[in-house]
């Protein structure tokens, strides 16, 4: 652990800063990628296991915030997102040490170059999962710019798209699973559902959402 020097970005990230921070994250999976880790180098595995066990929380508390009907459509997405990971071939190209939590507030600028703190939930995972974090809380116009930021460093497979969908779904679940026990996030947990479901929609559909503009779903009535 060492101090990391910089600011978090003010405000909106401008073109640059998004295509920055895409190949910050290339260069950073390259180096995972050619990582040759000790066996007592122990760090938790991102998949179907924590995954089912984010959903037992979720399925404690998800009534703070979801409706019946709402809950019918995550669990088809859940059901679906796990058996995607189920047939997801893993190796050395796209799965190996992540950070597992890249979003923008965990990103420092110093002379603008974007540099990654916190990794508290440094572990293996598919280097997607990665990226869709980082891809959550952008605009779909940025999304596409940090792909091609990344992919000025590290080319991506030609049927990328389906599975950084996939764990853009998983990752936003997986945010819902850790804050629902905090009654304090639960009002603004209720504001975002018209913007979840519109994407849980879109997936459960198979309809490719990441770069286009969703339109938001009223919740009360699902």
């Amino acid at each position: 652990m060492k101090w990391v020097e910089g600011e978090r970005w003010s405000g909106e990230f401008t073109d640059s800063h998004v295509f920055s921070i895409g190949v910050m994250m290339g260069k950073m999976h390259e180096t995972s990628a050619s990582l040759d880790a000790s066996h007592n180098f122990v760090r938790p595995h991102w998949g179907i296991s924590s995954f089912r066990e984010e959903i037992t929380k979720l399925e404690r508390y998800y009534p703070r915030f979801l409706s019946g009907g709402s809950w019918m459509l995550y669990q088809k997405a859940i059901d679906k997102i796990i058996d995607q990971l189920a047939s997801m071939q893993r190796d050395v190209r796209n799965y190996g040490l992540i950070h597992a939590d890249l979003h923008s507030g965990n990103v420092v600028f110093n002379n603008g170059l974007p540099y990654p703190i916190d990794f508290g939930r440094c572990g293996f995972g598919y280097y997607l999962y990665d990226m869709a974090a980082a891809l959550l809380g952008l605009y779909p116009k940025h999304r596409w710019l940090l792909i091609q930021g990344y992919e000025s460093v590290v080319k991506l497979g030609k049927d990328y798209i389906r599975d950084l969908e996939c764990f853009f779904i998983m990752f936003m679940i997986e945010n819902y699973c850790h804050h629902s026990s905090d009654t304090r996030e639960i009002p603004s947990l209720i504001e975002e559902q018209k913007y979840a479901l519109a994407y849980i929609t879109e997936y459960i559909n198979d309809r490719s959402f990441l770069f286009k503009v969703i339109e938001p779903m009223e919740p009360e009535k699902i």
